[in-house]
């Protein structure tokens, strides 16, 4: 990891990463960190209370993406419009922040959650004709949104257009990708984010896309 340097080192125990517990991680107290049961789900305690949150009626068929600090990132049916959305749950002022234009003409898109939940990035897809038919592939372009779901801003960066995939976003601005080599690059994004971890339910990938040094670092 480019300019990463070791400050300390703490045992949290071991992770039954094969049977469905993934190694998640948050800050005490006492600011040390310390693992978090496998049974304790802070996405769906979320998602319970959010149905009484501003716009919180409109959350049908809920899937908690990820979460960090105070939000949670949701892909859903939106109710009143009956099309596929997502949104940015903010547990502090009870409101649920639809993200403009996603899911858009993106099949498939790939949303990571920044650190603290106050951003999202979007790494855009689009279909492309390869040997008479079609695959998908990343454009290059990446939107970031703010917690009111606007657009922040945009960029392109060819070096990670085809086959890469956007995998993290560090708290120092970089957006992380890695293609099916396990090569990594990785892109300057001009904003800085909170030091919160980023939480999924997904386990650790026995393919090791994504590494504990990434996605678990503060």
């Amino acid at each position: 990891m480019p300019g990463w340097t070791l400050r300390a080192r703490q045992d949290l125990g071991s992770f039954d990463v094969l049977n469905g517990a993934p190694p998640r991680v948050t800050l005490n107290a006492d600011q040390r960190w310390e693992a978090i049961p496998p049974e304790k789900d802070a996405a769906a305690d979320m998602l319970a209370k959010a149905s009484h949150f501003a716009r919180g009626d409109t959350l049908g068929l809920a899937n908690p993406l990820a979460w960090s600090a105070d939000t949670v990132l949701v892909e859903y049916t939106a109710t009143d419009t009956n099309d596929a959305a997502v949104a940015m749950i903010d547990r502090t002022r009870r409101s649920v922040q639809r993200i403009d234009g996603v899911p858009g003409t993106d099949p498939q898109p790939t949303l990571i959650l920044a650190p603290g939940g106050k951003y999202l990035l979007h790494a855009v897809k689009r279909m492309t004709p390869v040997d008479g038919g079609q695959k998908l592939a990343a454009t290059g372009e990446i939107r970031i949104y703010g917690e009111d779901g606007k657009l922040v801003k945009t960029l392109t960066d060819e070096r990670v257009a085809d086959d890469w995939h956007a995998i993290f976003v560090s708290p120092g601005g970089l957006a992380v990708f890695t293609n099916r080599k396990g090569d990594y690059r990785f892109v300057p994004l001009g904003l800085a984010f909170e030091p919160k971890p980023v939480l999924d339910r997904l386990t650790d990938d026995l393919e090791g896309t994504r590494p504990g040094i990434v996605y678990a670092a503060p």
